[in-house]
């Protein structure tokens, strides 16, 4: 008789592992639970839901930190007007009660203009000194704001009213704006580039403005369709202003962008005077006084002051061609036929000043070390200028 042996056991199964419960964070707390009813509330009971957007749109509109110790060095490159410190939003509008932060939580992200540089670091801000970590922390921003909106209407409640970029030229043309627009759920509505006096090609020789155009392409297959305008603001120096005229005139008539949606932003090429409009609009055409000190370079060639620099400023709006009608203004047919064969032509687009420009040129060395302790000390300073090149070789800057 054969006896066989009992099938082995099966092991018990392995307890499953115990479920960590993660504390919700307080602003994800503040949207699940339910507001308490506001029906005495004149703001929730009598002003309908537009009137209290503009409300929150005022009170959560960010604005340069006022506190002293967050103001930028003035002797910079990055000290301008409306940039004379970090940006910063007041947010305790939010903590009054879990009904207005409800509907209107994520309005400081979104209304708070984005400042990028896409500059070398000397360029930038100091807190903008590691760039692909700032770029990681914006990333984060808008992936978090985009989940928490949810992902209806393509994303439009998480536009974001204004991108600014400053960007040297080589930055531009080596892709880094393309790169900038890459970054997911990055939807806004204005973006504007500004080039500034320093930005621009060989500036510490003086040499005439010029912009090449190579970066189009890769820009237009990157700009997302929320754009809505896109700005050139352009910068030199106020001696520099008929040279930046003919540059801003070219590109109002050669230039325009495709968003990736296939929508073309032109710019208004309506004859008239240098800004291209019939009455220069003050709108598009500004002036600013800044020091010329930065980088320990006091830059006295381009002085109209003693530490002093004024600078001419041109903006270029780009828009869908129905609002530059609406505007009363036109497009460029060289614009609009190059468009319309979506054919960038980079030699063609190419902004510059004839061969026969003439070139200041200025009997002085270009700067000198910068002052101590804010003392500019006397400088001999010729201001004379003429439009032909030193035949000695000497710097003609």
């Amino acid at each position: 008789m054969v006896v066989s042996e009992p099938p082995p056991e099966t092991p018990p199964a392995p307890a499953p592992a115990p479920v960590l419960s993660l504390p919700l964070p307080l602003h994800a707390q503040l949207l699940t639970a339910s507001p308490v009813p506001q029906d005495a509330s004149p703001l929730f009971a009598i002003l309908p839901p537009e009137l209290r957007s503009s409300i929150y749109t005022l009170a959560l509109a960010d604005y340069p930190d006022p506190a002293p110790d967050r103001a930028y060095d003035p002797d910079t490159c990055y000290t301008r007007p409306h940039y004379e410190a970090p940006r910063t939003s007041d947010t305790a509008l939010l903590r009054t009660c879990r009904a207005v932060y409800a509907e209107c939580w994520f309005l400081p992200f979104v209304l708070r203009e984005q400042v990028h540089w896409l500059t070398a670091p000397d360029r930038a801000p100091p807190e903008y000194d590691r760039r692909a970590r700032t770029h990681a922390a914006l990333r984060a921003q808008l992936q978090q704001v985009q989940k928490q909106l949810g992902a209806g209407y393509n994303g439009a409640l998480a536009q974001m009213a204004h991108l600014r970029v400053f960007a040297q030229m080589y930055k531009l043309e080596r892709g880094a704006l393309a790169d900038l627009l890459r970054t997911p759920c990055l939807w806004p509505r204005r973006l504007t580039l500004t080039i500034r006096h320093a930005d621009w090609w060989h500036w510490e020789d003086d040499e005439p403005l010029r912009f090449e155009a190579g970066w189009l392409p890769a820009v237009s297959a990157a700009l997302p369709d929320s754009v809505g305008e896109l700005c050139l603001e352009l910068e030199t120096l106020a001696r520099k202003q008929d040279q930046l005229d003919a540059i801003a005139q070219q590109m109002r008539t050669k230039w325009f962008f495709r968003r990736t949606d296939g929508a073309v932003l032109y710019a208004d090429a309506t004859d008239g005077s240098p800004d291209g409009s019939p009455d220069r609009d003050n709108s598009t055409v500004s002036r600013w006084t800044g020091t010329s000190t930065w980088n320990c370079q006091r830059w006295i060639r381009d002085e109209t002051s003693p530490g002093h620099i004024d600078y001419y400023v041109v903006r270029v709006p780009f828009w869908p061609q129905h609002v530059v009608a609406r505007r009363g203004g036109r497009v460029s047919d060289e614009a609009r036929r190059a468009a319309e064969a979506s054919h960038f032509d980079a030699a063609k687009m190419r902004l510059a000043l004839p061969p026969d420009y003439p070139r200041m040129t200025y009997l002085r060395v270009p700067y000198v070390p910068a002052p101590i302790m804010g003392v500019f000390p006397p400088v001999d300073v010729d201001h004379s200028s003429s439009g032909e090149d030193n035949d000695d070789g000497d710097d003609d800057a």
